[in-house]
């Protein structure tokens, strides 16, 4: 007698919202298709999406039997082939994709924390940090929008079969809409809160004004005034998210455009300065020296050196 197969356990997978993707083919199939009951494995990822159930599929140690809008994503040499061949199957969608970096592994016991996997970086202007934000992705997800994540499957397929102009590019948009509904959906069929809190909203608004205007007079009075709230509270809330204060960071602002003026202009240390709200020449040189290490002057002919 043969033995029973397990019941699919749970787990995900995070993408990085910086992966470049890259389809490499997509079509729609029938699943009583004789090629069906053969073993397949190929290089790529696989997201198979069953348009009309049910779909049964072996991958790895495990049986899956999907339904109309569930969603099964196979890692690259994964072996899989369909089981219960005298049963009628439907349809389903496929995509085969690459992704670099690759998709991860994502620990399931940080999924109570997926309400704050989104906010992972800080939005500051001076920081090398890119918002990697990652994407959580189950490998079998059946989703409450399944007529729209059809549809973007229906026209990524589209692209695939009837290419013309950019449809690689077009193809790579529309495969992140897809993974993008998919990780949304599961989001909030898992009960996290996919809003923002208020003060992350703030923040951001709080930012982009520093962005803008660092080189003016950013004082208490102009920040509550443009921002509709306490300064206590804006420094509390930028220091939250930022790990920075306000000051330091329009400081990193005023000596980041500094040194492009610096390398790009012949204008004299007081003037640019000036031009970016400093008007006292000694303290902006004190400024400086205290994030670079050296003065104004001694960057500016130090990058004009040879082989500088």
């Amino acid at each position: 007698m043969s033995q029973r197969k397990k019941e699919p356990i749970d787990i995900y997978y995070s993408l990085s919202r910086l992966s470049a993707l890259d389809v490499k083919w997509a079509d729609l199939f029938d699943a009583n298709a004789a090629s069906f009951q053969r073993s397949h494995e190929n290089p790529f990822y696989q997201l198979i999406v069953a348009v009309e159930g049910p779909i049964r599929i072996e991958a790895g140690n495990q049986r899956y039997t999907l339904q109309s809008g569930e969603s099964l994503l196979l890692l690259p040499w994964e072996r899989h082939t369909g089981w219960d061949r005298g049963e009628r199957q439907g349809l389903f969608f496929w995509t085969q994709f690459s992704s670099n970096p690759e998709i991860s592994l994502f620990n399931n016991t940080t999924v109570p924390d997926l309400n704050i996997v989104h906010m992972e970086k800080t939005e500051l202007r001076t920081t090398a940090n890119s918002h990697e934000d990652l994407l959580v992705i189950p490998k079998l997800h059946l989703s409450r929008r399944r007529f729209q994540l059809l549809e973007l499957f229906e026209k990524l397929v589209s692209e695939s079969n009837a290419p013309k102009g950019y449809f690689r590019f077009h193809q790579t948009l529309l495969l992140g809409e897809i993974l993008r509904s998919i990780a949304n959906d599961f989001l909030e069929q898992s009960h996290h809160d996919t809003t923002f809190p208020v003060s992350y909203i703030t923040y951001r608004k709080l930012v982009n004004h520093l962005n803008n205007f660092f080189d003016k007079d950013v004082n208490r009075g102009s920040l509550e005034m443009n921002l509709d709230r306490k300064y206590e509270y804006l420094c509390q809330v930028f220091k939250k998210y930022s790990g920075t204060t306000i000051v330091q960071y329009v400081h990193q602002l005023q000596v980041q455009r500094a040194k492009h003026l610096l390398l790009s202009s012949d204008k004299t240390i007081g003037e640019i300065g000036e031009e970016v709200g400093i008007l006292d020449s000694f303290y902006f040189s004190r400024i400086f020296k205290r994030f670079e290490g050296i003065s104004p002057q001694h960057f500016r002919n130090q990058s004009q050196l040879p082989n500088a």
